[in-house]
């Protein structure tokens, strides 16, 4: 009985650390979603043509990659601002700049905050 007592102690305690460590990985967040694009689209200068990529934001860089085939297509900073309630599905945000679309911005389902394309806004001289 106590060699069976022993073991469910260390069964517990192994499933204590397992849960802690999962919980500590989740600090270096990378979000990522395949989007479609369904117009050309400027994102950090670089044309974006319309298709389907992979949007990868990494929080802990704070930087948003499109990536097509593998292949890194461009990087630029991004922030998260807070969202009044969870997102309902995966959408881009853009604005008609001149003559060209520009990315403003994701939302990825399920998020309560959005990925905001530029650097977060800070209090103090430049």
């Amino acid at each position: 009985m106590k060699r069976f007592m022993n073991a469910i102690f260390l069964a517990l305690v192994i499933s204590a650390l397992a849960a802690v460590s999962a919980m500590a990985g989740d600090k270096d967040k990378v979000e990522k979603k395949t989007i479609t694009f369904p117009e050309d689209v400027m994102v950090n200068g670089t044309l974006v043509k319309a298709g389907d990529y992979e949007v990868k934001f990494d929080e802990s860089t704070g930087e948003l990659s499109i990536i097509k085939n593998g292949k890194v297509k461009v990087k630029t900073s991004a922030h998260y601002e807070a969202r009044a309630e969870k997102a309902r599905t995966t959408a881009l945000r853009t604005i008609q700049s001149g003559s060209n679309v520009e990315l403003k911005g994701v939302t990825f389902g399920g998020s309560s905050q959005d990925v905001i394309v530029g650097s977060s806004s800070m209090s103090g001289t430049q």
